[in-house]
C-alpha cells in the first residue's frame, strides 16, 4: 500500500518502567527496532515521533540500518495526543490513509498490519481498529477523512476519544494480545519470560 503513512509513537519517558521501553531488548532486537522493521515491510512511509530519550533511540535505529522519518515532539510531556498531532502535522500527503502504532506492543506483527490494510482496501471504512475483546485500540488505521480529528488531539487524548463518533464506519480486527504492552517492571518480567 504505497500511499499509506505509518506513525509510530515513541516519545514517552517510560516513568513506570524506570528505563526507556523503546530500547528494551526482545528476541535480539529493541522494541523500537521490531515495530519500525514491521512497519517498513508494509509501507515505505514510516514516521517515528520521539521526545524523551530521542538521541538514544535515533542512534539505535541508525545502528540497525533503519531510517524512518524522525519527528521530535517538544511537547511530549503533555501526553500522547501531542505526539499524534506532531506526527500527522509532519505528513505532506494530505490524502493518504494513516496508521498509528505504539513502540511497546511486542505482539504486533506484519500479519496483523496487512490484515488491517486489506480490510481497509476491501470495505473502505473511515477507521480500522483492533479489538482487544470488547475494547478498541491501536494499531488503528484512519482514512483521510478522519485526519482533522487527529490534528486536534491534545494532552493524553488518544484516538479512542473520538471513536464513538465513527461507530457506524469503524471496522475491527481481533487482536487479543493488544492489551500486552510494556509499562511496568511486571510487564518487563513477562516479556523476558516470552523472549524465546
Amino acid at each position: 500500500m504505497e500511499s499509506l503513512e505509518i506513525i509510530i509513537l515513541a516519545a514517552g519517558n517510560s516513568s513506570r518502567l524506570g528505563q526507556p521501553k523503546q530500547l528494551v531488548v526482545y528476541q535480539g532486537k529493541t522494541l523500537i527496532e521490531h515495530i519500525v522493521s514491521n512497519a517498513l515491510q508494509v509501507s515505505p512511509h514510516v514516521t517515528v515521533v520521539l521526545g524523551s530519550h530521542a538521541k538514544r533511540i535515533e542512534w539505535t535505529l541508525n545502528q540497525a540500518q533503519l531510517f524512518p522519518k524522525i519527528v521530535y515532539n517538544a511537547d511530549w510531556e503533555q501526553g500522547m495526543g501531542t505526539s499524534i498531532k506532531a506526527g500527522v502535522s509532519s505528513l505532506t500527503n494530505k490524502q493518504a490513509p494513516i496508521m498509528i502504532l505504539l513502540s511497546d506492543q511486542p505482539a504486533v506483527k506484519t500479519s496483523l498490519l496487512w490484515q488491517m490494510i486489506h480490510l481497509y482496501q476491501e470495505k473502505n471504512p473511515e477507521i480500522v481498529a483492533c479489538d482487544y475483546g470488547g475494547k478498541l485500540g491501536v494499531p488503528m488505521l484512519f482514512s483521510p477523512q478522519v485526519r482533522h480529528e487527529l490534528l486536534i488531539l491534545s494532552g493524553d487524548q488518544g484516538a479512542r476519544s473520538f471513536l464513538s463518533y465513527y461507530r457506524d464506519t469503524t471496522l475491527t480486527v481481533p487482536f487479543a494480545l493488544g492489551t500486552w504492552d510494556i509499562d511496568t517492571p511486571e510487564d518487563m518480567a513477562e516479556l523476558m519470560r516470552k523472549k524465546n
